[in-house]
This record gives C-alpha cells, sequence and structure tokens, in this order.
C-alpha cells in the first residue's frame, strides 16, 4: 500500500471573451477496492455554478457553468489518495468485450494479432507447453490469452509504436494510429485495447495520474477472469501502487477527463500540469 499526494491543474485560455460555457472536469480520484482518497479540495475559477456529478461508469466530476464573458477558466485539485492493488476489485461488464467508436480494429490490427499468436505458439512449441487452442473473434491462430501472453503483446506492441506527441488527435482512432506506428497514450492505451478485445479479452480504457510531475496519463485495464488489471503499454509495464484512476470507460469518448462547450469566436489554448508523490 503507498500514500500519495497529487496536484491536478487545468488552465483554459480564449484570445477573447467566450461566454454560457459549460464545462465537466472529472478529476475527482476513484473510490474503489484498490484505491480510496483521504483528502481532497477543488478550485475552479470562474464558476457561476458547479455540481458534483457522477456518469454511468461511476467517474466523479465537476459539472459546471460560466454564463458571463470570461476568457480563462482555471481548475486546481488536490489532495491524497491510498493505492493497493491487492484489494478488491471492481465488478465487470460485458461491454468491455466489443470493439467501441475508437478501439474498431482494421486489417492490419488484426495481421498483428496473428503474428502475436504465430509466436506464441512457436514459443510454447519449442518448451513443450500445451497453448490452448481455439480461434477468438474469427482470428484463425486461436490461443487464450493469459497475463504472461497479454504482457508479451503489450512488449510487441511497445516496440512497434513510437511515443510521438503532436502526430495524433483527441480524435484519433485504434487504427488510424497503428497505420502511423506514432501516437501519445491515448493512442497506445486504444490500440492495446482493440488488440486485447480482438483476442477475447475484456478491456477497457483508464485515464488518471502517475507518480513525477508532467500530464495526464491513460492505459489500459483487462479482466482476468476475476479481476481488472491495470497495464499500461506506453511504458510497457503492469499498473501499481505509483498510478491514481481518476476515470474509466471503453474508450476516450467514455473516459475523458475534461470537456466543454462555449459560445463565441475565440481561439482556445490548455495547459494541463500533474504532480503525483508518494508520502512517507
Amino acid at each position: 500500500m503507498k500514500r500519495l499526494s497529487f496536484r491536478y491543474k487545468l488552465d483554459l485560455k480564449w484570445d477573447q471573451a467566450v461566454w454560457d460555457h459549460h464545462f465537466l472536469i472529472r478529476c475527482i480520484p476513484a473510490e474503489n477496492g484498490c484505491q480510496h482518497r483521504e483528502a481532497l479540495d477543488v478550485r475552479i475559477e470562474p464558476a457561476d455554478t458547479i455540481d458534483v456529478v457522477r456518469d454511468g461508469f461511476g467517474n466523479k466530476g465537476y459539472a459546471g457553468a460560466v454564463r458571463r464573458p470570461h476568457d480563462r477558466l482555471f481548475l486546481e485539485a488536490k489532495g491524497s489518495v491510498q493505492v493497493d492493488r491487492s484489494g478488491e476489485t471492481e465488478p465487470f461488464h460485458p461491454m468491455y468485450r466489443f470493439p467501441s467508436a475508437y478501439t474498431m480494429p482494421d486489417e492490419k490490427i488484426r495481421q498483428f494479432l496473428r503474428e502475436i499468436r504465430q509466436d506464441l505458439q512457436v514459443v510454447a512449441g519449442n518448451s513443450g507447453q500445451d497453448l490452448q487452442a481455439g480461434a477468438v473473434a474469427g482470428e484463425p491462430c486461436g490461443g487464450l490469452m493469459d497475463q504472461k501472453k497479454l504482457e508479451y503483446m503489450m512488449d510487441r506492441l511497445y516496440g512497434r509504436f513510437a511515443y510521438v506527441p503532436g502526430v495524433t488527435t483527441v480524435k484519433t482512432t485504434a487504427a488510424e494510429a497503428f497505420l502511423l506506428e506514432q501516437g501519445v497514450c491515448q493512442d497506445y492505451a486504444h490500440v492495446f485495447i482493440s488488440l486485447c478485445r480482438l483476442a477475447g479479452v475484456p478491456a477497457r480504457y483508464a485515464a488518471g495520474m502517475m507518480l513525477g510531475e508532467g500530464a495526464s496519463h491513460a492505459w489500459a485495464e483487462v479482466w482476468l477472469s476475476d479481476r481488472w488489471l491495470g497495464m499500461d503499454p506506453t511504458n510497457n509495464r503492469l499498473v501499481d501502487e505509483t498510478y491514481i484512476k481518476l476515470t474509466h470507460g471503453r474508450d476516450f469518448a467514455d473516459a475523458s477527463i475534461d470537456r466543454g462547450r462555449f459560445l463565441g469566436f475565440a481561439v482556445q489554448s490548455q495547459e494541463i500540469s500533474v504532480k503525483v508523490e508518494e508520502i512517507l
């Protein structure tokens, strides 16, 4: 078990005034068997109304509005959480078995999974292991995925993909990012989730923060028999007690940390900064 302090800052600016601005910022750490909020302090300026809301996935956040003209919205959330990965898991829902808008596989992703399964067949044959057969999701190579095989698949994706900011956007799908073989954490997560679901492993998108300073982060969670296992394909590692989850869902569309709309003709810029430290 670790105790972590965090600070999440969101600074939205416009080059001229906007109005009738409605926003949703889901910066409240998830409360579950693995994670417990100890303290939380949030400041949002300006705001005419603010309500705490919870969506169908269980993500909590602040829904608010600024109706008067303004050219900046600033949020700072800070607090502390306890994280214990040995705790009880969250419940499973069958929707995570199926492709979603951002994770729909194309033929290139299907071919990549076939290559991975062929490699696993070779490894199993050389070691004398019995790799369980049975085509999943129409894939001819078969092979049921356990944690070790999923870690191998994550490693293969890590070797195939390059972390390059600016080549994708928040609207880029898994298929589009895989074609480029470049992207950021959102893209890594979408491609990995697409591969998992195609292989018959339920998977979902998670967003939050990890130890250190930088921006928000995204990873995947896979369902293995009776628990969710966090896997971070961007860093090619399992999610441990240095991660703080804020949201989860089928993909980015369900689990984005902030979203909103406003009236006006302004150009928007956005700065996000995150700092997570261990409390010793």
